[in-house]
């Protein structure tokens, strides 16, 4: 049997040590990540209701009850498909609209000009608040009574608005308060117009292009790989929507107009705990199915030598 060297009896303690740095992390992974995820998923095919846990009792078993009832019954699909369709709705409305208009915002703040980066800073400060606050803060702000937005339109005649209490302007009104989180993508598409080189645009200039034939086909290409990350972050982000909406309103809007599909998991968490398990299993499919579309439909993307 061959004998190890020094050589590599120093590569092996080598090893440990780094498994030993990592060793921390890995194990705070795996308690703390995969273990609650393995018993969500074996809860999910059990009727119980949430309590302290035990390997003992485990509720009642009812195989795949937990996921087809979405379909058979009438009150738990009405909630699962409500849930989804508000959820959808605002997916399709705020993930173009915040992909178009941080790209613009970015383009604007990547000019020489000068107080850029002050307009930078400013534009990314509101991505720093986080998701509560930023929530009971606007709940100050658009309060119908005494709201600082109804007192100033009270102020110029033209009357206060029922900004949530009303089912007609709650999806708009939230929309538009998380287009101010703008900042975060901003900050990605600057980074990547950075990376545009600035021989392509002399070269197009040269040739007689545009401003908007250089940005069609030149820049917007070069920054697809950032278009398909943002919109994958997007679908994620907007799939789990929940704290601002639950501090801003305290329930699901007028008329269920804000009920996404984590409040439907959140109203079942205590006394129909399985079936709240199989929901996050169901939304964890159908994220990763609509990632799968996305990466699947991504021929267009861009990529250069260097990437």
């Amino acid at each position: 049997m061959k004998s190890l060297t020094e050589r590599d009896k120093r590569k092996i303690v080598q090893n440990v040590v780094g498994y030993l740095y990592i060793a921390p992390v890995l194990l705070g992974i795996l308690f703390f990540t995969f273990t609650p995820v393995f018993y969500a998923f074996i809860t999910s095919f059990f009727e119980t209701e949430l309590k302290p846990f035990s390997l003992t009792d485990w509720g009642t078993f009812v195989g795949f009850k937990n996921y087809y009832q979405n379909f058979t019954n009438y009150y738990y699909r009405s909630q699962f498909f409500t849930s989804l369709g508000v959820t959808f709705l605002y997916a399709v409305t705020y993930i173009p609209l915040s992909l178009i208009l941080s790209f613009l915002l970015a383009l604007l703040l990547n000019q020489k000009l000068s107080g850029m980066r002050f307009f930078r800073v400013l534009y990314y400060l509101p991505v720093l608040i986080p998701a509560v606050c930023s929530g009971m803060l606007w709940n100050r702000i658009t309060d119908p009574d005494w709201g600082i937005i109804n007192s100033m339109l009270q102020n110029v005649g033209l009357g206060g608005w029922q900004w949530f209490e009303a089912k007609e302007t709650s999806m708009a009104s939230f929309i538009f308060i998380n287009l101010f989180t703008l900042g975060g993508s901003m900050i990605l598409w600057l980074a990547q117009l950075k990376n545009v080189p600035v021989s392509l645009y002399e070269s197009a200039r040269l040739d007689g292009a545009g401003k908007l034939r250089r940005l069609v086909s030149i820049t917007i290409p070069i920054c697809s790989p950032m278009i398909l990350y943002n919109v994958i972050m997007s679908i994620i982000g907007v799939m789990q929507t929940y704290a601002q909406v639950i501090t801003l309103t305290g329930s699901s809007g007028a008329g269920k107009s804000l009920f996404f599909y984590v409040m439907n998991i959140y109203d079942n968490r205590v006394q129909n705990f399985g079936y709240a398990c199989a929901l996050s299993f169901i939304l964890f499919a159908l994220i990763g199915g609509l990632t799968a579309v996305v990466m699947k439909t991504s021929k267009w993307v861009y990529y250069t030598e260097e990437g």
